[in-house]
């Protein structure tokens, strides 16, 4: 026993050994804020607001930054949410724009028919869900692409916004109920613009139900794993054209609030904000692939178009720059998404 003692070998010394898991490091750290999906683009929206604020001295101001860019961009956030939340569980909407324009047609014409704000409202609000129940029954029950359905529904909207105001603009009349129809897209509450107030409240209603409710977790696992949710008993089909009607009536939202800031609709109206709303959308972070986004985000790429935009006009330089600078940023943002995945797989592994 004496010489298996002997020949024991001792204990190591752990005396010197530091804790098994140690702090990461500030490197470590900035890695993992920069992973966050909306970080970039708050950076990028605080160094160009900077540089404007340098180039003229008109940007931060109240009545600009207030009165004119969070307005300019409300509706195109508002119809950001609902296309967030389409893109998050794996799908496509291309037709906002439209609805936005036919949403603000029929609830014009409403108006005009005699017809009191809360009908005018309802039935704005039953157009987009309209588009939006089509276009899920389509992609669920045919099984069609959402890019092709949605691209075929944007033209089909559009064109209904023509037929049916065949081709004019129509006016609120200048009674109570077109007046209150107005207000709602030029007038305050508490020296606020209401179409802010609007984008906030759904901002605070979208982001809630994304993160706190079982229903945004099976849209976020839709966008992850599809067959995944379909094996565990998730109704697929059914989500997704839960999703399409949201995305229809948020756009029908916007598209309302900014027939009521201009006070006429016109059957052209918001053509082209598809690509605004999907650009605000990639560009908070919300992955083309789905399974990731953030209400947040949406809102931060949507200020950023909005004071690109602005400063364009406060610079004196063509609108088409605007064209040109929102491609480049959407390029960007999908460039440092797929980085973004990247790092994180190094981090993993």
């Amino acid at each position: 026993m004496g010489e298996r003692l002997r020949g024991r070998e001792p204990a190591p010394d752990t005396s010197g050994i530091g804790p098994a898991s140690p702090a990461p490091s500030l490197a470590r750290r900035g890695i993992d804020i920069l992973l966050l999906p909306w970080v970039s683009v708050l950076i990028a929206l605080v160094a160009i607001s900077a540089l404007l604020s340098l180039a003229t001295p008109y940007f931060f101001t109240e009545d600009n930054i207030i009165g004119t860019v969070a307005v300019y961009f409300s509706w195109i956030c508002i119809a950001g949410f609902g296309e967030a939340l389409v893109m998050i569980g794996g799908g496509l909407d291309l037709s906002v724009g439209s609805t936005m324009g036919l949403a603000g047609m029929i609830s014009a014409m409403v108006l005009a028919a005699g017809g009191n704000l809360a009908l005018a409202l309802l039935a704005g609000l039953a157009t987009g869900a309209a588009v939006g129940l089509a276009n899920g029954l389509v992609i669920t029950r045919i099984g069609l692409n959402p890019f092709i359905t949605t691209l075929g529904s944007l033209s089909v909207v559009r064109g209904l916004a023509f037929g049916i105001g065949q081709g004019m603009a129509v006016t609120a009349p200048s009674d109570a109920a077109g007046n209150a129809f107005s207000a709602l897209g030029t007038g305050t509450a508490l020296g606020v613009p209401v179409p802010v107030l609007v984008m906030l409240g759904f901002g605070v209603i979208a982001h809630v139900v994304l993160t706190g409710t079982p229903f945004g977790r099976h849209v976020y696992g839709l966008g992850g794993n599809e067959q995944a949710s379909r094996l565990l008993g998730l109704n697929v089909d059914r989500l997704k054209i839960r999703l399409y009607v949201i995305s229809g009536v948020l756009a029908a939202i916007g598209g309302m609030l900014l027939t009521a800031k201009s006070g006429t609709a016109l059957p052209d109206a918001a053509t082209g904000y598809e690509l605004k709303v999907i650009a605000a959308v990639i560009i908070g972070g919300t992955s083309l692939a789905g399974g990731r986004g953030t209400i947040p985000g949406v809102l931060i790429g949507a200020a950023l178009l909005g004071v690109i935009n602005d400063g364009i006009v406060l610079l004196g330089l063509a609108g088409y720059w605007q064209q040109l600078i929102t491609g480049l940023v959407i390029v960007a943002a999908a460039a440092i998404d797929i980085l973004r995945r990247r790092l994180e797989r190094v981090r993993i592994a």
